[in-house]
């Protein structure tokens, strides 16, 4: 294995770690020694990689954006309705919250997002990273919409972004929290509902 491959390959191995332990102890408590270990690394692979625990933290983050702005693309259709984008938008955090970790990755994004609360200077670089990846407002833009056939403006599709992330984000927990108690009908009924905020 060529040396970029296996430090990619090493990379990968640490943000993993490190979601599973911030996840399970928190960040405070998240040890590096123990994160190294869950992949038989030392801590100087870490710093070597990421240059602190800082860094592994905000690049597990940017992956998991990465990973979500990925999963969007298939919604880029410009034949797509409002509607059916909110209908996909649905279904990917009905997916996100019923797939195999899908605890873990919310108790890790729930833990980096307390720990931004707290750090004033870590949640700047969060939300840099979260902008530098966002492409809903976009998605959202130019999308057919009610009887006229309306197409969302760039400053509606602004006014949606919010509660469309928010609407995905707060599914997505209460599906991991209780899979059978909120179906993707459900969640895609309560997305439709969002188009009364623009119409």
């Amino acid at each position: 294995m060529r040396r970029d491959e296996s430090r990619q390959r090493n990379r990968e191995s640490l943000m993993d770690a490190a979601v599973a332990e911030i996840a399970g102890k928190g960040y405070q408590a998240a040890r590096l020694e123990d994160i190294a270990a869950r992949v038989d690394m030392t801590t100087g692979a870490i710093y070597s990689i990421f240059g602190s625990k800082r860094g592994l933290l905000l690049a597990a983050m940017q992956r998991m954006l990465a990973e979500q702005l990925e999963d969007l693309a298939p919604l880029n259709d410009p034949a797509h309705s409002l509607a059916d984008v909110l209908d996909g938008l649905a279904a990917l955090a009905y997916r996100a919250a019923t797939e195999e970790m899908s605890g873990i990755k919310v108790a890790f994004q729930l833990e980096a997002l307390a720990v931004g609360l707290r750090e004033p200077e870590l949640m700047e670089s969060i939300t840099r990273a979260h902008e530098t990846t966002d492409s809903l407002a976009s998605l959202l833009t130019g999308r057919q919409f009610g009887e006229s056939g309306a197409r969302t403006t760039p400053k509606q599709a602004a006014r949606l972004q919010p509660a469309v992330e928010a609407m995905m984000t707060g599914m997505s927990q209460q599906v991991a929290l209780g899979p059978a108690e909120v179906r993707v009908e459900y969640i895609a009924e309560a997305m439709r509902a969002l188009i009364a905020l623009i119409a």
